[in-house]
């Protein structure tokens, strides 16, 4: 009797709080139920040739190499120099300096290895008669040279005959429009096994018109002047093949010597000579120095490359079931997104597509792990961009914002180049400004300052081999995943 009251009473509770729209729509409105679907379409892809490309880089390449895919590279470069005017510089320098201080200088300790019964130099002034002893022209470089350490090749350098500006160059710039070498300063040949430094000797009447601007009654006071009064120089490639190297620090280096007074003391007496006294008694003039006129990144400076073979090349691999990407300029492959045919295959599930979510949209572009033919590294890191915005990206030095532009690092494990492009598909679908129908992978180089990643473009010598839309194994096609949920 008691459970049979308690049936009842749960009957009455059901019909008094009855809803014609059915209990599930209490719960949860129609309209919020949530359908996940998944989708895999291929992705378009082809060799493209890349020319030219803006010449800004970290360091300047200096060689010539042949590769057994892509052939011959060829790396020049135009630079101005640093005459660093803004430090106030006077020569002759007649700063006094201890070993230890790190500022160059004349070193106080100078005499005591001419003859020990010297002390250490107090000062040294009334300089006079400046002679310069010898001109170099210095290229140093670290030990990521490609090709051939044995190779004999050889340098030359030619004074420029027109000013670089400030603007955008390329690295298929015209050299004869800022050469017709017509004033060949030096000329040396090397072997990159010899040592990590090339020194080029040059004219000394070149070092004797350089340091005349250090004069106080010189007109060249800013480095705009300095840059029409010496226009800079052209390091040319001139003999054989082997070698690139990535030069780091480049310049004119000026020995010079000059007399001077010099306050120091003999046997622990306080005494002054001249320069002319010790050379006259010792065979040495211990006032010898030097300035340094660097290629830094203060000055504008152009990598010329050429590849003599491109397009040749070029026509080669348009058959191919792999694309490419070389640098430096050389090749990028282009990439097109089905955004047709991934709008077709979501109106299958989800007519209305204001109501689709994307959980996950992820470009696939897998590499071919065996590099049989060429010895270039592989690009570690890759920028996918519209082909419009590579110049401007570089220039204004942009970041990847994940909508117009994205980067992926090398995955080892999936092999292969993986970029998220969920926001920026989110976007487009609703009409945003995301990603255009022409992009391409642009090879980068990674750094960090203070903790922030920056990107560049990458002028050293890298490669990748991505499997294209028509190789065999569909598994290793260049592909588009998607995660979306849609809302009824």
């Amino acid at each position: 009797m008691f459970f049979r009251i308690i049936a009842l009473c749960v009957c009455a509770l059901l019909v008094g709080c009855s809803d014609e729209e059915g209990v599930g729509s209490i719960i949860q409105p129609e309209e919020d139920f949530l359908h996940s679907y998944s989708n895999g379409l291929e992705v378009g892809t082809s060799t493209i040739k890349s020319d030219s490309v803006l010449s800004k880089s970290e360091s300047l390449l200096l060689g010539r190499y042949v590769d057994a895919k892509f052939g011959e590279i060829k790396a020049e470069f135009l630079t101005q120099l640093d005459a660093r005017l803004g430090g106030g510089i006077v020569l002759p320098d007649t700063t006094v300096v201890a070993a230890n201080s790190g500022i160059s200088g004349i070193l106080n300790s100078m005499l005591q290895s001419v003859d020990e019964k010297f002390g250490l130099i107090k000062s040294v002034y009334s300089p006079s008669n400046l002679t310069v002893d010898s001109v170099v022209y210095i290229i140093q470089y670290g030990s990521d040279f490609m090709g051939d350490s044995t190779s004999l090749q050889a340098l030359s350098v030619y004074e420029l005959t027109k000013e670089l500006t400030n603007q955008h160059y390329y690295t298929d710039v015209d050299v004869s429009k800022y050469c017709d070498k017509s004033n060949l300063l030096g000329a040396t040949s090397f072997q990159v096994k010899n040592s990590r430094e090339i020194r080029i000797p040059l004219k000394t009447e070149l070092g004797e018109k350089l340091i005349s601007i250090y004069n106080p009654s010189s007109d060249v006071k800013t480095q705009e002047d300095f840059n029409s009064f010496f226009n800079g120089v052209y390091v040319s490639h001139s003999f054989n093949s082997g070698t690139i190297l990535n030069v780091l620090v480049s310049g004119i280096l000026v020995y010079y010597s000059f007399d001077a007074k010099i306050s120091t003391s003999y046997d622990g007496r306080d005494t002054v000579l001249t320069s002319s006294q010790i050379e006259d008694r010792y065979s040495i003039n211990p006032l010898v120095s030097s300035i340094f006129l660097s290629a830094n990144k203060a000055v504008q400076r152009v990598n010329a490359i050429q590849h003599s073979d491109l397009e040749s090349v070029y026509e080669d691999l348009q058959t191919d079931t792999l694309t490419y990407v070389f640098t430096p300029s050389g090749f990028y492959t282009s990439v097109s997104i089905p955004f047709k045919s991934m709008m077709d295959s979501i109106r299958l599930n989800a007519e209305d597509t204001s109501k689709v979510m994307f959980n996950s949209v992820k470009l696939r572009f897998y590499y071919a792990k065996k590099y049989w033919d060429t010895d270039l590294l592989q690009s570690a890191n890759m920028l996918l961009i519209d082909k419009k915005e590579v110049e401007s990206f570089f220039y204004e030095n942009k970041q990847p914002d994940g909508i117009t532009s994205f980067v992926s690092s090398m995955d080892t494990t999936a092999k292969a180049y993986i970029f998220n492009i969920t926001a920026a598909t989110q976007e487009k679908i609703f009409g945003g400004g995301a990603y255009g129908d022409d992009l391409v992978l642009v090879p980068v180089v990674k750094t960090s300052v203070n903790g922030n990643i920056y990107y560049r473009q990458q002028l050293w010598l890298t490669t990748a081999l991505l499997y294209r839309d028509n190789v065999l194994n569909k598994e290793k096609r260049p592909r588009l995943d998607m995660v979306y949920t849609k809302r009824e």
